[in-house]
């Protein structure tokens, strides 16, 4: 009785819903880094800002001001947060995250996590002093089991055991997996072949069945996996087929940084599957998801929210928008001479995808127009450097597949377009 009484006290306080309905807000690619971590401003801090497009300066205000949303706004039964939770594995900033998931734990308000490529230590965990920068301490993947217990690795889940991936049942009848794709996006035979068991094991018992990972499942636009290597998980084709074909019809991912949902299928087209890619919270436009699962389990609502302010910058969006085309040019502007030309409209394509639904984009539609234009007349010194011809092909392809909005671009059997804010999803298929 006393236990009862209590948990009833937490809900008036908090607020949380006992609605029939189960919200879920998912988060990614948060990259807190602890206000600890920067010693003195300066020059070996400035440098790191320059060279990187997520604004790991706000990244605390960011995080906190959605803990703060979760608790007093959103409200949610479960929190998902796929990876890349710091800014680079270091202990101090998984310390401050692990405390502000603790508030959100004794509003009733469960968390589950998974790590990123960016939270086991990396040689960017560095304290910055001035123009000086040292080693910070870092964490293990037994670290990370033991900080996050409470967050998918405690009693109540099971784990698999080479590696941080788990599957446990935060709410009756849903089962979360989670798969740790590792700093590469890599999932050995071993993990793939636990995870499709637990999920034919969850579909036997009548359950419903979500996973989540860091890498997304496979590409969202043409060439993506061709020019960015680590952009989707290895093999994807296998393990797109085997988790298909296991039931699982969800996958929640993340790393790219941009929110971009996106449906595929098994080795025969008789499986489909949905890949929601939620951007990074500290990348324009700083989204996250809410997901709305109704009570018969059966059915998934998915729409996205923006942090647009922060405390004292009202107009923090356009500060995000500016940072992020800026930051995109500029790597463009560096990769090769021969795309300088290009690097507006790069950086512009790149932010139009951010946004998300890029064929309903009147500046995106726009700008493939121009995009086509430079790759036609670009197309006519082709014969005269033959190695140019297949480059500018895969240009005018990409374009098309991210402006277009349609993924698997060129596959017939494939192709097609999802929208990428709202989206309601029949899990009973």
């Amino acid at each position: 009785m006393r236990k009862v009484l209590m948990i009833g006290v937490v809900v008036l306080l908090c607020g949380i819903s006992t609605f029939a309905q189960t919200k879920i807000v998912v988060l990614s690619d948060t990259h807190v880094m602890a206000p600890e971590l920067l010693v003195s401003d300066g020059s070996a801090w400035q440098q790191f800002l320059s060279a990187d497009r997520k604004m790991v300066d706000h990244s605390k205000t960011l995080f906190d001001t959605m803990i703060e949303r979760l608790k007093t706004e959103l409200k949610p039964q479960l929190v998902l947060i796929t990876g890349d939770i710091t800014k680079d594995g270091e202990l101090l900033s998984h310390q401050y995250v692990a405390g502000k998931l603790n508030e959100l734990h004794q509003c009733g308000i469960q968390t589950l996590v998974i790590p990123g490529n960016h939270d086991l230590g990396t040689r960017n965990a560095l304290c910055y002093d001035g123009a000086n920068t040292t080693k910070a301490a870092t964490i293990s993947a037994v670290d990370f089991a033991k900080l996050y217990a409470t967050y998918g690795y405690d009693e109540h889940s099971d784990r698999e055991n080479s590696t941080l991936t788990y599957c446990t049942e935060p709410i009756p009848g849903l089962v979360v997996i989670g798969i740790d794709s590792g700093e590469n996006g890599w999932l050995s035979r071993l993990t793939l072949n636990w995870v499709c068991n637990k999920a034919e094991e969850a579909h036997k018992a009548g359950k419903q069945v979500l996973a989540m990972m860091h890498h997304p499942l496979f590409p969202h636009f043409y060439g993506v996996d061709k020019f960015v290597k680590t952009a989707v998980i290895t093999d994807y084709e296998q393990v797109r087929n085997r988790l298909a074909d296991a039931g699982i019809r969800v996958v929640l991912t993340g790393h790219f940084h941009t929110s971009d949902i996106a449906k595929n299928f098994n080795a025969d087209l008789s499986k489909s599957i949905i890949d929601i890619s939620t951007g990074s919270l500290i990348s324009y436009p700083c989204d996250y998801r809410v997901l709305t699962l109704s009570a018969d389990l059966r059915q998934l609502n998915v729409t996205t929210g923006h942090v647009t302010t922060i405390p004292g910058d009202d107009h923090f969006s356009d500060t995000a928008k500016e940072r992020l085309t800026e930051s995109i040019r500029t790597q463009v502007e560096d990769m090769s001479s021969a795309l300088h030309l290009v690097a507006n409209e790069a950086a512009e394509c790149f932010v139009v995808h951010a946004e998300g639904n890029e064929h309903q984009s009147p500046q995106g539609q726009q700008l493939l127009k121009r995009l086509l234009s430079i790759a036609k007349e670009a197309g006519s010194f082709a014969a005269l450097v033959p190695s140019m011809k297949q480059k500018i092909a895969d240009v005018e392809k990409m374009a098309n597949s991210i402006l277009r909005d349609i993924s698997d671009y060129g596959d017939p059997a494939r192709e097609n377009q999802t929208d990428d804010l709202e989206i309601t999803i029949d899990l009973s298929q």
